[in-house]
């Protein structure tokens, strides 16, 4: 069926089962029959096992044991993590081209709120809060003002509109942008804490709660993964030595030597300090402020 949404307007389609829609323009959470809007969610968990989704995503990454997704799960627990919603609309008025359009999530609280800032948090799926909720998990009360969390989403706008400046070799000031910070609501958004042991050792987990994204996990490396690693940096660094002697006979000076070690012993420890560890840290989220989580060595 055809709905529109009571703040932007906008007309969209729904399942005709759906009570409860997000409007994908304006980001408004809303009845569909009442047109009623709130400012408190919470995102449904997901029906599938945590532990489960953890240690089958584990077993897909290089070098983990082969027989770990029998490792046993000592925690699971659920948290409902506040989380400030909202749309980000700027522009700047001296060049078209540099404009920004985001929906984010801000954590407002919790020991996990430095774990999810970043994340890219989804904008359907949301329903009005239910105070049944709290029974089900460690629920957990905002502590940062709504005020100071918009106040961090505005800079995170100006910031992203200058970034975008800048590839185009431009400058703009914040006086010259138009920005929109739209409060969309607080949504309590589940996320499960997951411990499990292998081979007499304990190791962390966090799968997101909605869809079993797992936002960081550790893991046991096999040592077979760790020799291979640790051989192949050896390789990096002995080709970086004689291709720097050779570059340092050919120019006779040992400016050659230096070039040809330098870089070899830059890629050598890049390959050591991921694979040449005996626990890796992986993730299957992109987060903006740190890159590709993958293959972060402890």
């Amino acid at each position: 069926m055809e709905v529109t949404c009571p703040t932007c307007s906008a007309t969209f389609k729904v399942p005709d089962t759906v009570e409860v829609a997000t409007c994908p323009y304006c980001g408004t959470t809303f009845h569909v029959h009442t047109k009623e809007t709130g400012e408190h969610f919470f995102f449904p968990p997901m029906k599938k096992d945590a532990g489960g989704v953890l240690l089958k995503f584990l077993s897909r990454q290089y070098g983990a044991p082969a027989d770990i997704v029998d490792a046993k799960v000592t925690k699971k627990e659920l948290h409902w993590v506040p989380v400030y919603f909202f749309y980000l609309h700027g522009r700047s008025r001296l060049w078209p081209t540099v404009e920004e359009v985001q929906f984010m999530g801000i954590p407002a609280g919790s020991p996990f709120k430095t774990l999810l800032e970043g994340y890219p948090f989804p904008i359907r799926g949301k329903i009005f809060f239910d105070e049944a909720v709290v029974k089900k998990g460690h629920y957990y009360e905002p502590e940062v003002p709504k005020e100071k969390a918009e106040e961090l989403a505005r800079v995170a706008l100006i910031n992203a509109l200058k970034g975008e400046a800048s590839q185009e070799d431009k400058r703009v000031s914040e006086d010259e942008l138009d920005l929109e910070v739209r409060y969309l609501g607080l949504v309590h958004y589940p996320l499960w804490e997951l411990r499990y042991e292998y081979g007499g050792n304990e190791y962390w987990g966090y799968v997101d709660g909605t869809d079993g994204r797992v936002i960081s996990a550790e893991y046991p490396l096999m040592s077979g993964a760790r020799k291979r690693a640790s051989m192949m940096a050896l390789g990096v660094l002995g080709a970086g030595f004689v291709l720097g002697i050779i570059a340092s006979a050919a120019y006779g000076t040992g400016l050659g030597l230096l070039g040809g070690i330098i870089p070899g012993g830059v890629g050598a420890w890049g390959i050591a300090s991921k694979g040449a560890v005996r626990k890796r840290i992986v993730s299957e989220v992109m987060k903006g402020r740190s890159g590709n989580l993958y293959f972060q060595p402890i």
